[in-house]
Protein backbone atom coordinates (compact mmCIF):
# COMPACT_ATOMS: atom_id res chain seq x y z
CA UNK A 1 0.00 0.00 0.00
CA UNK A 2 2.80 2.45 0.86
CA UNK A 3 4.46 1.57 -2.40
CA UNK A 4 1.23 2.30 -4.27
CA UNK A 5 0.81 5.70 -2.55
CA UNK A 6 4.45 6.62 -3.22
CA UNK A 7 4.03 5.69 -6.88
CA UNK A 8 0.85 7.73 -7.07
CA UNK A 9 2.54 10.78 -5.51
CA UNK A 10 5.54 10.44 -7.79
CA UNK A 11 3.30 10.19 -10.86
CA UNK A 12 1.32 13.25 -9.77
CA UNK A 13 4.57 15.17 -9.15
CA UNK A 14 5.95 14.27 -12.58
CA UNK A 15 2.65 15.26 -14.23
CA UNK A 16 2.64 18.63 -12.41
CA UNK A 17 6.30 19.27 -13.32
CA UNK A 18 5.57 18.44 -16.98
CA UNK A 19 2.62 20.85 -16.97
CA UNK A 20 4.85 23.54 -15.43
CA UNK A 21 7.54 23.03 -18.11
CA UNK A 22 4.96 23.11 -20.91
CA UNK A 23 3.51 26.40 -19.62
CA UNK A 24 7.00 27.86 -19.14
CA UNK A 25 7.99 26.87 -22.69
CA UNK A 26 4.87 28.49 -24.13
CA UNK A 27 5.58 31.66 -22.15
CA UNK A 28 9.19 31.80 -23.38
CA UNK A 29 8.03 31.30 -26.99
CA UNK A 30 5.75 34.33 -26.65
CA UNK A 31 8.63 36.43 -25.27
CA UNK A 32 10.84 35.33 -28.17
CA UNK A 33 8.16 36.22 -30.73
CA UNK A 34 7.76 39.68 -29.19
CA UNK A 35 11.53 40.24 -29.33
CA UNK A 36 11.68 39.13 -32.96
CA UNK A 37 8.97 41.66 -33.80
CA UNK A 38 10.83 44.44 -31.95
CA UNK A 39 14.07 43.77 -33.85
CA UNK A 40 13.34 44.17 -37.50
CA UNK A 41 15.36 42.03 -39.92
CA UNK A 42 16.77 45.20 -41.51
CA UNK A 43 18.09 46.35 -38.14
CA UNK A 44 19.65 42.98 -37.48
CA UNK A 45 21.29 42.99 -40.93
CA UNK A 46 22.64 46.50 -40.32
CA UNK A 47 24.05 45.48 -36.93
CA UNK A 48 25.73 42.44 -38.48
CA UNK A 49 27.26 44.68 -41.18
CA UNK A 50 28.56 47.13 -38.58
CA UNK A 51 29.93 44.25 -36.51
CA UNK A 52 31.81 42.99 -39.57
CA UNK A 53 33.21 46.46 -40.24
CA UNK A 54 34.38 46.80 -36.65
CA UNK A 55 36.08 43.40 -36.84
CA UNK A 56 37.80 44.40 -40.09
CA UNK A 57 38.98 47.67 -38.52
CA UNK A 58 40.38 45.69 -35.60
CA UNK A 59 42.32 43.49 -38.01
CA UNK A 60 43.72 46.56 -39.78
CA UNK A 61 44.82 48.09 -36.48
CA UNK A 62 46.52 44.87 -35.40
CA UNK A 63 48.37 44.82 -38.74
CA UNK A 64 49.61 48.39 -38.21
CA UNK A 65 51.50 47.76 -34.99
CA UNK A 66 54.72 47.76 -37.04
CA UNK A 67 53.83 51.19 -38.45
CA UNK A 68 53.47 52.58 -34.93
CA UNK A 69 56.84 51.12 -33.99
CA UNK A 70 58.38 52.76 -37.08
CA UNK A 71 57.09 56.20 -36.06
CA UNK A 72 58.37 55.68 -32.51
CA UNK A 73 61.79 54.64 -33.83
CA UNK A 74 62.10 57.69 -36.11
CA UNK A 75 60.94 60.05 -33.36
CA UNK A 76 63.31 58.64 -30.76
CA UNK A 77 66.31 58.58 -33.11
CA UNK A 78 66.03 61.95 -34.84
CA UNK A 79 68.87 64.31 -34.01
CA UNK A 80 67.99 67.82 -32.88
CA UNK A 81 69.91 69.32 -35.83
CA UNK A 82 67.91 67.29 -38.35
CA UNK A 83 64.31 67.75 -39.44
CA UNK A 84 62.24 65.58 -41.73
CA UNK A 85 59.57 67.02 -44.00
CA UNK A 86 58.41 63.89 -45.84
CA UNK A 87 57.93 60.34 -44.66
CA UNK A 88 57.22 57.20 -46.67
CA UNK A 89 56.98 53.64 -45.40
CA UNK A 90 56.66 50.57 -47.61
CA UNK A 91 55.57 47.59 -45.54
CA UNK A 92 56.06 45.28 -48.54
CA UNK A 93 59.70 46.32 -49.05
CA UNK A 94 60.25 47.11 -45.35
CA UNK A 95 61.83 50.47 -46.26
CA UNK A 96 61.41 53.92 -44.71
CA UNK A 97 62.22 56.90 -46.93
CA UNK A 98 62.70 60.26 -45.25
CA UNK A 99 63.40 63.59 -46.90
CA UNK A 100 64.68 66.33 -44.70
CA UNK A 101 67.15 69.04 -43.87
CA UNK A 102 70.15 69.11 -41.56
CA UNK A 103 72.37 71.85 -40.23
CA UNK A 104 75.43 70.39 -42.00
CA UNK A 105 76.69 67.51 -44.11
CA UNK A 106 78.19 65.91 -41.01
CA UNK A 107 74.76 65.99 -39.33
CA UNK A 108 73.31 64.04 -42.28
CA UNK A 109 76.06 61.45 -41.90
CA UNK A 110 75.58 61.34 -38.11
CA UNK A 111 71.84 60.85 -38.53
CA UNK A 112 72.43 57.99 -40.93
CA UNK A 113 74.84 56.40 -38.44
CA UNK A 114 72.31 56.74 -35.60
CA UNK A 115 69.67 54.88 -37.61
CA UNK A 116 72.16 52.27 -38.80
CA UNK A 117 73.12 51.50 -35.18
CA UNK A 118 69.54 50.54 -34.28
CA UNK A 119 68.91 46.80 -33.88
CA UNK A 120 65.84 46.88 -36.17
CA UNK A 121 67.75 48.56 -39.02
CA UNK A 122 69.67 46.62 -41.66
CA UNK A 123 71.07 49.68 -43.44
CA UNK A 124 70.63 53.45 -43.65
CA UNK A 125 71.84 55.28 -46.75
CA UNK A 126 71.54 58.92 -47.68
CA UNK A 127 71.58 60.62 -51.05
CA UNK A 128 70.35 63.59 -53.10
CA UNK A 129 72.40 65.98 -50.99
CA UNK A 130 71.80 69.64 -51.80
CA UNK A 131 72.79 72.90 -50.17
CA UNK A 132 69.70 75.03 -49.57
CA UNK A 133 69.58 78.83 -49.78
CA UNK A 134 69.08 78.92 -46.02
CA UNK A 135 72.44 77.17 -45.52
CA UNK A 136 70.93 73.86 -44.52
CA UNK A 137 71.60 70.59 -46.30
CA UNK A 138 68.72 68.79 -47.99
CA UNK A 139 68.86 65.01 -48.22
CA UNK A 140 66.92 61.79 -48.68
CA UNK A 141 67.51 58.96 -46.22
CA UNK A 142 66.52 55.37 -47.04
CA UNK A 143 66.29 53.01 -44.06
CA UNK A 144 66.08 49.30 -44.78
CA UNK A 145 64.53 47.48 -41.84
CA UNK A 146 65.45 43.93 -40.91
CA UNK A 147 62.99 41.16 -41.65
CA UNK A 148 61.10 40.08 -38.55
Amino acid sequence: MIFFLASLLLTAGIYAYRKFLTNNLASQKLVLQKLEIEFEPATIAELERVSGAIAAAGNVLRAHTMSSAVFDMVEASALSTVSFNTFSYSAEKNIITLAGEAASYSDVSAQSSVFEALPAVESATFGNLSLKETGTVGFILNIQLKKQ
